[in-house]
C-alpha cells in the first residue's frame, strides 16, 4: 500500500490547538500487510512526515523561551516505522473473495527518527542549531478501503502516533506533555 496525505505536529511550539491554529503539511507512506488470519493481518508501516512549527507566537513569549534557551520555531521531517496487528471488520481469506468495502484498525510500536533546525532568538540573530531526536511511539491506526478491482481497494486511513518523547521539536516542558503526530492519508493497496 501506499498513502499520501496531510499531517499535523502536535508539540510545546506546534501551534495553539485549543483554537485549531497549527500547521498542516504533507506526509507519505508506504507498507506491508500479511494475512495471519481470515480477520487478522500483521502490519509493517513506514514514512516520512514533513514537521514545522507554528509561526503565530507572540513576541513576550518568545522572549521568555529565549531566556531559558528554548527554541520558538524548527523545520525538518520525521521518518517512521512500525509493525501491527491490524484486524479487519469483515473476514477475508483470499484476493478474490474480500468484500467490497471493508474497515480495519490496530495498535502496534514502532520508532521515529526527527533530522530538525531549530531556532532559539536573540536580538543579534537567531541561534540556529541542527539536532536529531529518536523515539519509540504507539501508532493507532483505522481505516475504511473499497475495493476498485480484483488486484486494488482504495480507502482512506487515520493514525495517531504516541510517542514517548517531548523533545521532537526542541522544546521540553513546556505544556508538559509529550509531542504526538497525527496523518490522514488517501491510500492505494495493491494486493499480489
Amino acid at each position: 500500500m501506499i498513502g499520501i496525505g496531510p499531517s499535523a505536529f502536535y508539540g510545546d511550539n506546534g501551534g495553539e490547538y485549543s483554537f485549531m491554529k497549527f500547521p498542516v503539511r504533507p506526509n507519505i507512506s508506504v507498507g506491508y500487510t500479511k494475512n495471519l488470519i481470515n480477520f487478522l493481518q500483521l502490519r509493517l508501516t513506514s514514512g516520512y512526515q514533513r514537521l514545522v512549527s507554528w509561526d503565530g507566537f507572540n513576541q513576550g513569549l518568545i522572549e521568555n523561551w529565549a531566556n531559558r534557551g528554548k527554541p520558538y520555531a524548527f523545520q525538518g521531517g520525521a521518518l517512521y516505522f512500525d509493525i501491527m496487528p491490524q484486524f479487519l471488520l469483515f473476514p477475508q481469506d483470499h484476493v478474490s473473495n474480500r468484500p467490497r468495502f471493508n474497515a480495519y484498525g490496530g495498535v502496534g510500536l514502532g520508532a521515529i527518527f526527527v533530522n530538525r533546525e531549530q531556532r532559539v532568538y536573540h536580538e543579534s540573530g537567531d541561534k540556529i542549531s541542527r539536532v536529531n531526536t529518536l523515539t519509540s511511539y504507539i501508532p493507532l491506526r483505522a481505516g475504511i478501503s473499497y475495493r476498485v478491482g480484483y488486484l486494488y481497494n482504495i480507502g482512506m486511513e487515520g493514525t495517531f502516533m504516541h510517542t514517548f518523547s517531548d523533545d521532537l521539536d526542541g522544546h521540553l516542558g513546556h505544556n508538559f506533555r509529550n509531542d504526538h503526530l497525527g496523518q490522514l492519508n488517501l491510500i492505494l493497496m495493491r494486493y499480489f
